[in-house]
């Protein structure tokens, strides 16, 4: 099961970051892993790092566009993507500070979605050490 968190990043800082994405994926998981009495620090930091998401408007487009779809379902604010032919199992929540992802695959749909929304999420699965911009995948559909 891969878990993966996508962060909107600000341009200045993917540019600064496009071409050296490990150090912002350093970042982002020191912040991850900061322990409870460092929370104000990590919350400057990330602050500084991304854009606020815009939920409600995402959640709603979101299921605008796929809510005709046979694998897709929302429930509360879980997307859901059950698609037999492609073997995934997959499900989204959208939060304004940051999105997470569970798929059993190492590629899901809602990324081809959601680069159609931003191009500026940087994509980090801390369990694995995996990181991208979203835009650098290759999206076969």
């Amino acid at each position: 099961m891969r878990e993966f968190y996508l962060f909107k990043v600000k341009e200045e800082f993917k540019l600064l970051y496009q071409e050296n994405q490990v150090i912002l994926y350093h970042i982002f998981k020191q912040i991850y892993q900061l322990p409870k009495e460092d929370v104000q620090y990590g919350y400057s930091l990330f602050k500084q790092l991304t854009k606020k998401i815009d939920k409600t408007k995402m959640d709603q487009d979101i299921f605008l566009q796929l809510h005709g779809s046979i694998p897709y379902s929302k429930k509360r604010d879980v997307h859901f993507l059950n698609n037999l032919y492609r073997d995934e199992i997959s499900q989204m929540m959208i939060k304004h500070s940051y999105i997470h992802i569970q798929t059993n695959q190492d590629f899901t749909e809602f990324f081809a979605l959601l680069n159609r929304f931003d191009h500026d999420y940087f994509v980090c699965d801390f369990k694995n050490q995996d990181y991208f911009f979203l835009e650098d995948i290759k999206i076969l559909v």
